[in-house]
């Protein structure tokens, strides 16, 4: 996994720049807005990405691209002072599941968790949490894909 030295050694143009955090190869995700909650007036939303793992990535550019799913193109200047201020918290596979499964409880159709069977885990980090901000945001990575697990309210 990646570290926030890994980012810092990343100039900010080149982390909002689309060729680098914005064509993943294989990035796909699922996003459950706020009427796929028991209380559609919470204003929850999760995210899910997901990717192959690329035999030459450490997770930052996965990372980079999952995050830039969100729209960004009238706060682009926002975007890498965002990444920054990240935990980069090393957790393990069982922190991560739990996180997933506590902040996607109130969904009105469960997740099928966990998000990847339990084989192969490589590393996860916490990147914001409750402690922070009304986020939860956990990247795991598995010999075979990265997962980013993005949840937030703005109620």
């Amino acid at each position: 996994m990646f570290t926030r030295t890994d980012l810092a050694a990343i100039e900010h143009s080149k982390l909002i720049h689309w060729t680098f955090s914005g064509c993943y190869p294989g990035l796909h995700f699922t996003t459950y807005p706020q009427h796929a909650f028991r209380t559609p007036c919470s204003e929850e939303l999760i995210r899910i990405t997901r990717a192959p793992r690329l035999t030459a990535d450490n997770g930052l550019r996965f990372w980079c691209s999952a995050e830039r799913t969100d729209d960004w193109s009238t706060r682009e200047h926002y975007f890498a002072p965002y990444l920054h201020g990240a935990e980069f918290e090393p957790i393990s596979e069982e922190t991560f599941n739990r996180m997933v499964m506590e902040s996607s409880s109130e969904l009105v159709a469960p997740l099928p968790l966990p998000l990847h069977p339990p084989t192969g885990f490589v590393g996860a980090l916490l990147m914001y949490s409750m402690r922070t901000d009304f986020t939860v945001s956990v990247l795991a990575e598995y010999e075979d894909e990265f997962i980013h697990y993005f949840w937030t309210t703005s109620a």
